[in-house]
């Protein structure tokens, strides 16, 4: 059974494939986050931590007190946090560290925001890979689960908000566009050609396509027309990136990881409190929903 988890100012809430409400939890917390496995849940709470639903059963792993940008599940209910300032945690099996050997990458010192601290906004767990992205800071991968890192920065703006691996090949979204690797991070390539605005944000991969959300700008610049965003898509088969627009009929922004795909279902969530759905593997989509709280992070459980 498909269930879509969007994260909100009022809580989790939980609806099928088609849009229709299942329940909510986390009632009246703001969820910032969340990712999803099976019957496992991972969430992010704005100023209660992070939690872990396994089997229906929710517990708090900590962190109450640091500002959560982001969670990602590993295997075995592990689960890892990127916060503000920026740093990455590991909660699981009672533990609960910091992976304090990020701050000896190369540019850590460097790393900032130009509205306060520099904040680590992206996690992919692979195994023993890990891969972070931070705002502002650019890109560093580990292969032996956090005890070492390098950046991988080269030809990248640095400004990252979200990462999606696929064995050697990695895109980024970016407050410059999106960006593609075919080598791991080692050399980037500006990858936009077909996106009309310039601020790339959610990012989500199907069997043969990605799909993004672009807005104007960054939330501070917007004005009375509001992000002005809309959703694009690209075949990942071809040797660079072609976009195309798909949808724009909707008034918030697709924040970083408010886009998720499980096969040909593709899942948005708007800063307007907006459901986007689309059935064809991101071809089309529909307004599903409206009126909801704005969505903050989107996660699909099969």
């Amino acid at each position: 059974m498909t269930v879509v988890h969007l994260a909100t100012s009022v809580g989790l809430l939980q609806v099928d494939d088609a849009g229709v409400t299942r329940g909510i939890e986390l009632d009246g917390r703001e969820v910032v986050a969340v990712d999803a496995r099976g019957d496992v849940v991972a969430a992010g709470v704005s100023g209660g931590g992070v939690w872990l639903q396994v089997h229906g059963l929710w517990r708090n792993l900590g962190l109450q007190e640091a500002n959560v940008w982001t969670v990602a599940l590993a295997e075995d209910h592990e689960v890892y946090a990127g916060v503000e300032p920026a740093a990455l945690w590991y909660l699981g099996h009672g533990t609960l560290r910091e992976l304090s050997s990020l701050t000896t990458v190369d540019g850590h010192d460097d790393w900032h925001s130009p509205w306060g601290p520099a904040d680590l906004s992206t996690i992919v767990v692979d195994g023993d890979r890990l891969i972070v992205g931070v705002e502002v800071g650019g890109i560093a991968i580990s292969h032996d689960r956090g005890a070492t890192w390098e950046a991988r920065n080269d030809g990248l703006y640095d400004d990252v908000h979200v990462v999606i691996a696929t064995d050697e090949s990695l895109y980024a979204t970016t407050g410059m566009g999106c960006f593609l690797s075919r080598d791991e991070g080692r050399h980037w390539t500006w990858a936009s050609d077909g996106i009309d605005r310039g601020y790339t944000l959610g990012l989500a991969l199907t069997g043969d396509a990605l799909l993004v959300g672009a807005a104007s700008g960054p939330p501070p610049l917007w004005e009375a027309g509001g992000p002005e965003a809309a959703i694009f898509r690209a075949p990942t088969r071809a040797t660079s990136l072609l976009w195309e627009k798909v949808f724009d009929d909707f008034a918030g922004a697709v924040e970083r990881h408010c886009l998720a795909a499980s096969g040909d279902l593709i899942v948005a969530g708007t800063t307007a409190g907006e459901l986007l759905l689309s059935r064809d593997g991101g071809r089309s989509f529909t307004l599903a929903r409206s009126g909801l709280a704005p969505v903050h992070a989107v996660a699909i459980s099969e």
